[in-house]
């Protein structure tokens, strides 16, 4: 069980929050079968039983996109700068974040299951232009079919977390016949990926072969962010999960690790990407955080 730290207890004005003290919630991760491992990075489910509370989850920047079935009580999208607030989908096709621009507002049971989908998955399997998805949220049958309401009915029939993931990774198979052979892009957002963010990007570009200015470009067509704000919000992540795996050590520590220049310069990320200090991010929310070898936060 996941121990999340705080929580509001009343509808907040824009920009006003109180926290105190929540309950527990249980996370499950799955790993996709080796046939789909090239379009999934994992499978994640969360549970929460909350009751009247209401509970304020911020949505931090992002380096994969995801579909996301909700199961549970209504969840609401709140807009941390507006205020402006909707109510989620039942099934969403989230893109990648670049910022913190949205809370989820959550009350009562909720229950969700969501694919994490690796870079260049949704321009592999279905053409999507994923840089207009970037920072956007839609109705997955909207973008993607009507297959994916029917998965999401056979999904919320489901007796188990593993039996989910079979049907979703069957699921993902199925659409696996219809992608194109890897590619040079591909290659390079996934040695980003395994790098942590470390890596440099005129040598990204001449392995490629593309000169600096078409790989920057076919880069950002294909994942839907520049190489170099994809290899930020990458560190950023692996930033998160060393704190997370090993709370003692310094942020100083963690800046050296993942390569920062110094604590500042890891500061001045963290605000652009959280919204806040490390030390108001992790005070304000505990976020659920990846296994090692994962892409970051939910």
């Amino acid at each position: 069980m996941h121990l999340s730290r705080y929580r509001f207890t009343s509808a907040p004005e824009c920009g006003s929050i109180k926290w105190v003290n929540m309950s527990a919630e249980r996370v499950q991760f799955g790993r996709p079968s080796d046939g789909t491992a090239r379009y999934v990075r994992h499978y994640v489910q969360r549970e929460v039983r909350l009751g009247d509370i209401s509970v304020a989850i911020p949505v931090l920047a992002r380096s994969s996109s995801l579909v996301d079935f909700e199961f549970g009580d209504p969840l609401e999208i709140h807009s941390s700068s507006t205020g402006f607030s909707k109510q989620a989908e039942a099934a969403a096709l989230v893109g990648l974040e670049t910022y913190r621009q949205n809370h989820l507002m959550v009350k009562g049971n909720v229950e969700h299951f969501a694919i994490h989908f690796q870079p260049l998955a949704l321009r592999h399997l279905f053409g999507l232009p994923v840089f207009d998805l970037t920072n956007c949220n839609h109705a997955a049958d909207s973008v993607l079919g009507s297959a994916w309401s029917e998965l999401k009915q056979r999904l919320g029939e489901a007796r188990s977390f593993q039996e989910r993931v079979q049907l979703a990774d069957g699921f993902i198979a199925v659409q696996n016949s219809r992608a194109s052979a890897r590619d040079s892009i591909e290659l390079a957002a996934n040695e980003i990926l395994r790098s942590h963010g470390r890596c440099r990007i005129d040598a990204l570009a001449h392995h490629t072969g593309f000169s600096m200015r078409n790989f920057q470009r076919i880069f950002r067509e294909s994942v839907g962010f520049s190489p170099k704000l994809f290899c930020r919000i990458v560190r950023f992540e692996a930033a998160l999960r060393s704190k997370n795996a090993f709370p003692h050590i310094s942020w100083t520590t963690v800046a050296q690790e993942c390569g920062y220049h110094d604590q500042m310069h890891l500061i001045h990320e963290f605000r652009q990407f959280s919204g806040g200090t490390p030390t108001e991010l992790l005070g304000e929310t505990n976020p659920i955080f990846l296994p090692k070898d994962g892409c970051g936060p939910l």
